[in-house]
């Protein structure tokens, strides 16, 4: 009589839905924001991960409070977002944001329905990361401090310049060698707070098109 054979162990254990929420995406995007390099996912790629993972009836996401912030001159939603996973439902809450995009020639404000849309799918991601979606985007990165055998002084690529410390707004500063760091991570070479900006804002533009629609 024939035996059965048995599958190894590893093919017996299917991988877990939080695993499959929380794996890596193949194309992400990055931006700058005071001074930090963020990376993150659209709208559209957190939607279809959870309607891929958990079904479109196994999640829901709804709007509980909207308003707008004066001072801050952004769009704000608290947004909810309820599953069921593994049979087990879960709600996770959380604050979206969108900066308000105004008319350059009059300054008044172009679609706000638009801009807390925008906050809307802010809230989402975020919600959604709560459950394992683009989680590992929030990871800090440190920067490694230079080593005895480092040069003393580091020069942009572009301009020749020296680099020098420089402080944001939001109380950070970064040293000529976290500067020339994130400059060799995000652009290949090394460059000055001038040229990096500028490098960023290239890049963002590139991107841009794929951003302009919320989901």
């Amino acid at each position: 009589m024939a035996t059965k054979t048995e599958a190894p162990v590893e093919e017996q254990v299917s991988k877990s839905v939080y695993d499959t929420l929380a794996e890596p995406f193949d194309v992400t995007f990055h931006d700058t924001r005071g001074g930090v390099d963020l990376e993150y996912i659209t709208g559209e790629q957190c939607i279809s991960r959870l309607n891929q993972v958990l079904g479109v009836n196994g999640w829901s996401f709804v709007v509980l409070n909207h308003g707008i912030n004066q001072e801050a001159d952004e769009a704000w939603v608290l947004g909810s977002l309820s599953t069921t996973i593994e049979g087990v439902s879960t709600e996770r809450q959380q604050f979206g944001s969108q900066k308000i995009k105004r008319s350059r020639s009059s300054g008044s404000p172009m679609d706000i329905g638009f801009d807390l849309k925008g906050a809307a799918t802010d809230a989402l991601k975020k919600c959604a990361m709560l459950v394992g979606v683009g989680l590992y985007l929030s990871r800090k990165e440190q920067v490694s401090q230079p080593s005895s055998n480092d040069s003393d002084t580091l020069v942009c690529d572009e301009c020749g310049r020296d680099l020098t410390p420089t402080s944001f707004k939001d109380g950070t500063s970064w040293s000529p060698q976290q500067l020339a760091a994130f400059g060799r991570r995000k652009h290949q070479r090394v460059l000055c707070m001038d040229h990096y900006r500028a490098a960023n804002e290239l890049r963002r533009r590139a991107e841009q098109a794929l951003e302009e629609v919320p989901f």
